[in-house]
């Protein structure tokens, strides 16, 4: 009786131990799948890079050619990096987990990371910066994009809250490859006529005017449909129809 009562006791201890033990059939461990990292190919393409109201952009293309940590980031940079002051950090870009676009520095590191969005537009969250967009221009909705045939005619550069300064005339006489002639009309201030502007170009929607000696004006379209100098450092200069 005795050893039967000890019997019982060691079986009572066992029964929880036993209880406690899993079973792999019916908990399985799930694997843990990292999101994926696409090729380099089917990112690269040209973009335009802007900021969050579009004051600022400029065109960049992200080539396959290895650079360093990433890939060649292909920019100009006279223009576009008094606008981005983060490319100055940046030396090539690179894939991102789940279709991310990375731009980062010599060690690897992100200086910024644009995610995904929709339409071929990509955002990036800089902390105590700001928001940027880096838009494919594949996928661009043409109907956004001013059209040549609507920039032709009569213009005025005027500086904001002020009165003209200079009319200039757009035209769709062919001054080279992709330019066009421009003229200006009498009475133009002397920061206009020492420019000397006498052609004109699109260039991928911003208008672009060019002097005798190859030097550059850019003016993108604001978001109230005016055109405004891009950078607008040293003084900002608008171009406005009459």
């Amino acid at each position: 009786m005795l050893r039967f009562g000890i019997f019982l006791l060691l079986l009572a201890l066992a029964s929880p131990a036993a209880a406690q033990t899993p079973n792999p059939e019916s908990n399985p461990a799930e694997a843990v799948t990292p999101p994926p990292i696409p090729d380099a190919k089917t990112l690269a393409a040209n973009y335009e890079l802007a900021s969050a109201i579009g004051d600022r952009k400029c065109p960049v293309t992200l080539d396959v050619k290895p650079a360093g940590p990433g890939f060649t980031l292909v920019y100009d940079r006279t223009v576009c990096l008094p606008l981005f002051a983060f490319l100055s950090e940046t030396v090539a870009w690179a894939p991102g987990i789940a279709g991310s676009i990375r731009f980062v520095n010599a060690a690897k590191r992100t200086v910024s990371e644009f995610t995904e969005g929709i339409g071929g537009r990509y955002e990036a969250l800089r902390e105590n910066d700001g928001v940027y967009f880096l838009s494919n221009l594949q996928f661009v909705d043409p109907g956004d994009m001013p059209q040549f045939a609507d920039l032709l005619g009569d213009w005025n550069l005027l500086r904001p809250g002020g009165p003209p300064i200079c009319g200039i005339t757009l035209t769709d006489q062919a001054a080279g490859d992709d330019t066009f002639v421009m003229s200006l009309k009498t009475g133009c201030d002397q920061s206009v006529t020492r420019f000397g502007p006498v052609s004109w170009a699109l260039d991928r929607g911003d208008i672009i005017l060019i002097s005798a000696k190859g030097d550059r004006l850019r003016f993108g379209r604001q978001q109230e449909g005016g055109w405004a100098k891009v950078p607008d450092t040293p003084r900002p200069l608008l171009l406005a129809r009459p």
